[in-house]
């Protein structure tokens, strides 16, 4: 007989089973509007993010340029797209979750 996790909901949906790949949070990180970065081993597994931003936009020019985010194994590092051109650019700002699945 094998043996394993499962979990359904109240309407008997299966939620979770062993099987199902479940994210391990490694860390997090503020996005100020600036270019940075993480180092952080994401070897285990395979990395993924999530960004949650504070706002979707912050002045009416709608001049908000997103972060840019590259993961690999290493750590996780974010830029925001060029501002050349706008008036007045207030780059979106929030939090990135990491991890791996």
């Amino acid at each position: 007989m094998t043996a394993g996790l499962q979990i359904w909901n109240q309407d008997g949906v299966l939620m979770l089973d062993g099987t199902h790949r479940i994210g391990r949070m490694k860390g997090m990180a503020r996005v100020d509007g600036f270019a940075d970065a993480r180092a952080i081993d994401l070897s285990d597994g395979t990395p993924f993010y999530s960004f949650q931003p504070d706002f979707l936009f912050a002045h009416i020019d709608n001049q908000t340029p997103p972060p840019i985010f590259t993961i690999n194994s290493s750590g996780i590092s974010w830029t925001y797209s060029s501002t050349a051109g706008m008036n007045n650019p207030h780059p979106l700002t929030g939090y990135v979750f990491y991890g791996v699945f």
